[in-house]
């Protein structure tokens, strides 16, 4: 969170003159923060090009997992975002530097992992985060340690080939920002506003709200937010604090929350003044390293494509995971079934290219009518399914067709039901664990077409009156923790 609100914004020059569309002209950055705007005048992009050429850069041209050759005006690519907290970089009496200290821990930490995937010719800007305390194998060493462990060892290199190679995610390419910087471009924008429905503290980051309502937080205390990890609040009722029991996990929520607020407030209060701009890109300028492969020009064509993004768009996904214990440490592990669609998405997967060959599937004649479980098999192998088995239901007569799978072959079922001319109701079987998607035909079966319908939406039962679901669906997952006046009326303040 901390990284995207940091990665800055450019300005415009003095005396260069702006249509009136320029509070629009955002250049959407590798951290969907804006790092420019205003560039319609020829002086302005030469503007934006010096400014933008001043950028710190770290060489992983060789390293990234990516295309070399994305088009970023074009080509969905992924990007990989890293907050560190080196206790090298904070000050003597920074409560985070002094946890550090306490529990012996040096060197650089990547305290905040995302990825962000920007899709240009969808307008869409996905964004996921990786929990500090993930349980991983970390490349290159033979061992297996915390996710925010692996810039210890190896620095960008390290962690770009952990997420590589533990979740299959290519990354085109990669911004880090220290978390010295972040205050101070969150007192540019004049601070960011979030609305507490109760008192809020935690004693080991600073962070201080003594009163419940719309809170203006000034750099120190939007630093202290975005690193709680042990919030509490006060509970007016039990006359008490109560803590926020999933640490790291809440904390993203709060992140993802706060990224929103952060954008929003930097258009309002950064995009309209030339001057705030100006502070803002040279804020950023110290506090932002990216990899040498992203171009001045790379950012401008993002700007461009992206100029009427705005800040609620951006899609946010938290990880689904279990807490878990490594000898003395507490560890999260993902919760692999769940997962996978969201990974999909970031791996670049689309519903159209999982393919039938990938589907595994057992026929079952459930009408009794000659040979049907046999013919309906041979039709499915003729489009490409991989029909492992065939035979007779246990119960005949069956009036409507039904596909029964395990959750992780959700996909496999609903690519399945797209193919049967009379469709199927989908049932999900926790207890089914051989790996096959089990189609029994019923009365209503009609055959099998040559091609898929379109992947709209499903029946899923059981049920007289199942529930439809969309197909293919990846929607944001839900929050983990306590985020302060979700749901309130007044949660909006801006």
């Amino acid at each position: 969170m901390a990284l995207l609100a940091s990665i800055a914004v450019s300005a415009v020059p003095p005396g260069v003159k702006l249509r009136r569309t320029w509070p629009q002209r955002l250049m959407l950055s590798v951290g969907v923060v804006l790092v420019g705007c205003a560039f319609v005048a020829s002086g302005a992009l030469l503007y934006v090009d010096n400014k933008t050429s001043q950028i710190q850069h770290i060489s992983l041209s060789n390293v990234l997992t990516g295309r070399p050759d994305a088009d970023v005006s074009r080509d969905p690519i992924n990007v990989l975002l890293v907050g560190v907290d080196s206790a090298d970089g904070l000050d003597p009496d920074d409560p985070v530097r002094s946890e550090r200290d306490a529990n012996g821990v040096s060197g650089m930490r990547s305290d905040t992992i995302m990825v962000m995937r920007i899709m240009p010719e969808e307008g869409r800007v996905a964004l996921v985060s990786f929990p500090r305390d993930l349980w991983v194998e970390i490349a290159a060493t033979g061992r297996s340690e915390k996710i925010n462990a692996a810039m210890y060892y190896g620095g960008p290199q390290a962690l770009i080939d952990t997420i590589w190679r533990n979740y299959g995610i290519p990354l085109d390419h990669y911004a880090q920002v220290d978390f010295a910087q972040f205050e101070k471009l969150v007192d540019v924008v004049g601070g960011v506003k979030v609305y507490f429905d109760a008192a809020a503290r935690d004693q080991y980051t600073g962070l201080d709200v003594a009163e419940p309502g719309c809170v203006n937080l000034s750099g120190p205390q939007a630093l202290a937010y975005a690193r709680s990890r042990y919030y509490e609040y006060y509970d007016e009722e039990a006359g008490r604090w109560v803590s926020d029991p999933t640490a790291d996990l809440g904390r993203i929520s709060r992140q993802q929350d706060f990224i929103k607020r952060a954008l929003g407030r930097a258009v309002v209060k950064g995009i309209r003044n030339p001057f705030t701009l100006n502070q803002l890109v040279n804020t950023g300028l110290q506090a932002v390293v990216l990899d040498d492969g992203l171009s001045t020009m790379d950012l401008i064509a993002l700007g461009t494509k992206f100029r009427n993004f705005e800040p609620d768009r951006l899609e946010t996904y938290a990880l689904p995971v279990f807490l878990d214990s490594v000898g003395d440490a507490s560890v999260v592990r993902i919760i692999d079934d769940e997962a996978e669609p969201i990974l999909d998405l970031f791996r670049g997967r689309r519903p159209e290219e999982f393919g039938p060959a990938e589907v595994a599937i057992r026929v079952l004649n459930g009408t009794g009518r000659s040979f049907e479980g046999r013919t309906t098999g041979e039709a499915l192998a003729g489009v490409g399914f991989d029909l492992a088995a065939v035979g007779d239901a246990a119960v005949q007569n069956v009036t409507r067709s039904r596909i029964r799978f395990a959750p992780k072959q959700r996909a496999g079922a609903e690519l399945l039901v797209r193919y049967l001319a009379a469709g199927a109701v989908l049932v999900e079987d926790p207890t089914a664990t051989d790996g096959l998607v089990e189609l029994t035909t019923g009365v209503d079966y009609s055959g099998v077409l040559p091609t898929p319908l379109p992947a709209t939406t499903t029946t899923v039962g059981p049920g007289p009156s199942p529930a439809t679901a969309s197909t293919f669906a990846v929607t944001t997952t839900t929050r983990y923790g306590v985020v302060p006046g979700t749901g309130h009326a007044a949660a909006g303040c801006r």
